[in-house]
């Protein structure tokens, strides 16, 4: 178990990319915080880690909000007393290319993508430097929207 007493804060963990490297991590023996907004299924995902033997709390987190990306860090502090690997994978897709994309969508997608991994990193950070040890990974996925030959 290459993971084994690390601790680990996986944002967006509750599908997709998220839910499948929390389940991987799990298995590798880490510590897990996994956090999303949905609720039903982040307990879904948090079930499936608990009933293979995996430690795991689910944090219903919304990061386009920086007190509740604080809040996330801080519960995962609190419950596993460290913080060695955060995973920035929260995100949402836009089913519009971008030429056809208003304000309000595009708005949507900063906040999630860009704003919700710096409050993030932000406080996690802060702890990490502390300890003067940790890992940030941000995930970028960019699903092309378009017909093959056209720009996505």
């Amino acid at each position: 178990m290459r993971l084994q007493n690390k601790v680990a804060l996986i944002t967006g963990g509750t599908s997709g990319i998220g839910e499948a490297t929390a389940i991987l991590f799990a298995k590798e023996g880490a510590n897990l915080a996994i956090t999303g907004r949905n609720e039903k299924r982040g307990h879904a995902v948090l079930d499936q880690i608990l009933e293979n033997g995996g430690k795991a709390i689910f944090i219903r987190t919304d990061v386009r909000q920086t007190a509740e990306c604080r809040h996330a860090v801080d519960e995962t502090l609190n419950s596993f007393g460290k913080l060695d690997i955060l995973i920035n994978i929260a995100g949402i897709l836009r089913d519009r290319m971008i030429f056809s994309m208003n304000e309000e969508e595009w708005d949507a997608v900063i906040r999630v993508h860009l704003k919700g991994h710096f409050c993030c990193t932000h406080y996690a950070s802060i702890h990490m430097r502390e300890r003067k040890a940790g890992r940030i990974i941000n995930f970028s996925s960019n699903a092309a929207q378009g017909s093959p030959g056209q720009p996505a």
